[in-house]
C-alpha cells in the first residue's frame, strides 16, 4: 500500500501505476493464469454430465471467467464486502480457532455446504456459489493467502532478483507462473507423478486440511536470504506453485462432482 505523500504531478502515470501495482496490500492469488489453470485442470476430472451442469449455471461466464470473476470484480465498489474472502492471516504458529469471521475458510466452507441444496436453490444463487468456490478453490492453494498479518500475506516484503521482482506476494501470485510458462501441459505433467493413493488422498474434501496443507509451505515461501531470490529459488518453487495449481484443480473437481453428482 502507498504511503501518503506528496507526489508531483509530473510522474507518468504509467510509473504510478508500476507504483500501485509493487505496494499493493490486495494482490490477487495466482493473478489471472493460475485461476484459469486450476478451472481447467478441474474440467480434465469432470464427467460430461457434471461438466454440462456446470455450465448451465455458469450461463454465459466460461470456466476461465468464473474461476477470476471475484478479482475481476474488485474495482466494483459493490462487491466490498468480499474484500476479506480472499484469505486468511494468522501469526507464525498459531492455530486455527474457528470463528464467525468472514474469511476463505469460512466462505468456502460455507459455499460449499449451501450449494448441495442447488436444486432447490434460484439459478443465480446457484451461480454465485459456484464463483466463490472456483476462485477460492485456487486462492486457499497459493500459501500466502494463508500467511501472516505482519507482512499483510507476503506484501510489505520487496524482493531483488533479475528473473523477478516487487513483493514477495506478487511474485508467487504471477511471475514465477509466467517467468517459468506454467501451463495446462506442465501441469498435466505434474499430476502423472501422482500415484494412485495420492491422488485418493488429495481429492478428500477438507477445506481447514487444505488451509494447513497451504500454510506448511510457508518456510518454503520464505527461503531466500536479504530479499534476494537466485534462479534456483525460482526453479524449485515453480515446481511447488504447478503442484498446488494440480492439488487445487483436483479439490475444485471433487467439490462439483460432489454436488452434482458425477465421479473423479
Amino acid at each position: 500500500m502507498l504511503k501518503r505523500g506528496y507526489m508531483k504531478k509530473s510522474i507518468p502515470v504509467l510509473l504510478l501505476v508500476l507504483i500501485f501495482s509493487c505496494f499493493s496490500a490486495e494482490s490477487y492469488a495466482w493473478g489471472k493464469r493460475g485461476h484459469e489453470l486450476v478451472a481447467q485442470i478441474a474440467f480434465k476430472f469432470l464427467d460430461d454430465s457434471t461438466q454440462q451442469i456446470v455450465k448451465k449455471y455458469l450461463g454465459n461466464l466460461s470456466i476461465e471467467e468464473a474461476a477470476n470473476w471475484m478479482d475481476d470484480e474488485r474495482g466494483n465498489s459493490y462487491y466490498n464486502y468480499m474484500r476479506t474472502w480472499h484469505y486468511l492471516d494468522m501469526d507464525k504458529g498459531e492455530n486455527y480457532t474457528p470463528s464467525s469471521e468472514r474469511n476463505i475458510l469460512t466462505v468456502l466452507h460455507t459455499a460449499i455446504t449451501e450449494l448441495k441444496q442447488y436444486k432447490t436453490m434460484k439459478k443465480k444463487d446457484v451461480k454465485y456459489r459456484l464463483l466463490l468456490i472456483f476462485h477460492l478453490v485456487g486462492d486457499l492453494h497459493q500459501p500466502l493467502h494463508t500467511g501472516y498479518a505482519i507482512d499483510k500475506g507476503g506484501n510489505t516484503i520487496q524482493i531483488n532478483s533479475p528473473y523477478v521482482g516487487g513483493n514477495l506476494h506478487s511474485i508467487w501470485d504471477t511471475q514465477i507462473l509466467e517467468y517459468k510458462n506454467i501451463t495446462l501441459d506442465s501441469c498435466m505433467q505434474a499430476y502423472s507423478t501422482l500415484d494412485t493413493a495420492q491422488v485418493a488422498d488429495i481429492k478428500k474434501i477438507n477445506e481447514l486440511k487444505w488451509m494447513y496443507q497451504s500454510r506448511s509451505l510457508l518456510d518454503t515461501v520464505y527461503s531466500f536470504e536479504n530479499n534476494f531470490m537466485d534462479k534456483n529459488y525460482i526453479d524449485s518453487n515453480a515446481l511447488v506453485i504447478r503442484r498446488q495449481l494440480v492439488m487445487g484443480g483436483l479439490r475444485l473437481a471433487s467439490i462439483l462432482s460432489a454436488t452434482f453428482g458425477g465421479s473423479i
